[in-house]
């Protein structure tokens, strides 16, 4: 019985990271029947309250299209990806962790929210030092934008740094801090990808392009294909406010013109537009940074961004087109999806380890 109790309390150990229940700021939206004919429902697990999926199909056939996305898309390995962006309580929490220091401790390239890209507000009870933030009533699932390619990074380390509220936290894990700059201008001395061992990680463009378009069963069992858009579809989306029976996403529209603000609509409310992996508001919502980095005589300029955001043209949606800007831009209609790591066999053999030990210890 002893035996039994303890292999139990074993496995409780090992699972509580990545089987935990999403905190709120992440909403539970039930998959589509594509995703769950693409056995999407077996790779769901949550950390820090994000809730990931995993992508299958390693070395799947690239993209055949025109321009850059010509031949991407191919990723050799099983990867994690938010099936959101990243939310407002999310980024309260960070925020909150970044901010609340004195000014001489300030996390370099961080930028204050602003109010209407996002649904939180100053703290007014917080008499500390830095600032605090807190999130307005019902706006926990509200996207983030006005994020540059560097704070995202920064959140990335974070994360990594297991949200640990050192300072060292926000220099290095994902990406190193000290090599964000620029020289001649407009050339970034930012490092090229995430440092070897991240744990969460800006997705590069051919992991967010497979999330976002590849589907493993595309032409039949087994048989994976490209979708032109981010819901499993090759027809143009319908862009409007939740309120429109027809609507598949919230980009393309304006209050102007629906009496709707598009920046005040949740994440998930858009529950039947999915990728073929079950990822949500790849269609409106922010535009989502990447790794991808767009050069001119080999001196690297912008990074790239990828699907359709808010007030903006839904024409990014097509498999083949994306956007690209500075890293240090943070524009309102900027945001993220994070990309995570498979957990190593040596990391769950240290759980078991860690949790037997202390078992061990409280028994005698």
């Amino acid at each position: 019985m002893r035996q039994l109790i303890i292999a139990s309390l074993f496995t409780v150990c090992v699972s509580a990271p990545l089987l935990a229940q999403p905190v709120s700021g992440s909403p539970s939206i039930p998959l589509t029947p594509a995703a769950i004919a693409n056995g999407v429902e077996n790779r769901i697990t949550y950390e820090y309250g994000i809730e990931f999926v995993t992508i299958g199909a390693p070395g799947n056939a690239p993209l055949v299209t025109t321009g850059r996305a010509n031949g991407r898309g191919s990723v050799n390995e099983e990867y994690r990806i938010g099936r959101f962006e990243i939310t407002t309580a999310q980024w309260v929490q960070f925020m909150n962790a970044a901010y609340g220091r004195p000014s001489s401790q300030a996390i370099p390239h961080l930028l204050p929210p602003s109010g209407a890209f996002w649904g939180g507000q100053p703290d007014p009870t917080y008499t500390g030092p830095g600032q605090r933030w807190r999130v307005t009533p019902g706006q926990e699932n509200r996207p983030v934008g006005n994020i540059s390619w560097r704070m995202a990074a920064i959140y990335c380390n974070w994360l990594h740094n297991n949200q640990s509220t050192d300072r060292s936290a926000f220099l290095n894990g994902a990406y190193d801090v000290s090599t964000f700059g620029y020289v001649q201008g407009s050339i970034f001395t930012d490092q090229p990808t995430h440092n070897p061992g991240a744990r969460f990680f800006i997705p590069t463009w051919d992991q967010w392009l497979k999330a976002a378009h590849y589907d493993p069963n595309r032409n039949g069992n087994g048989q994976g294909g490209w979708w032109q858009q981010p819901n499993a579809s090759d027809t143009t989306l319908v862009y409007g406010p939740p309120s429109n029976p027809l609507a598949q996403a919230n980009a393309a529209f304006n209050q102007s013109t629906t009496g709707v603000n598009p920046f005040s609509i949740l994440l998930g409310a858009y529950p039947q537009t999915q990728s073929p992996w079950g990822l949500l508001d790849v269609a409106g919502g922010t535009f989502e940074w990447t790794e991808e980095i767009y050069s001119e005589f080999g001196d690297p300029l912008r990074r790239f961004f990828d699907g359709s955001a808010w007030t903006a043209p839904g024409v990014i949606d097509l498999v083949s087109q994306m956007g690209s800007d500075f890293p240090s831009i943070s524009q309102g209609l900027f945001g993220f999806r994070i990309a995570a790591a498979i957990p190593s066999p040596s990391g769950v053999l240290m759980g078991v380890v860690v949790c037997g030990w202390g078992l061990s210890r409280r028994r005698r």
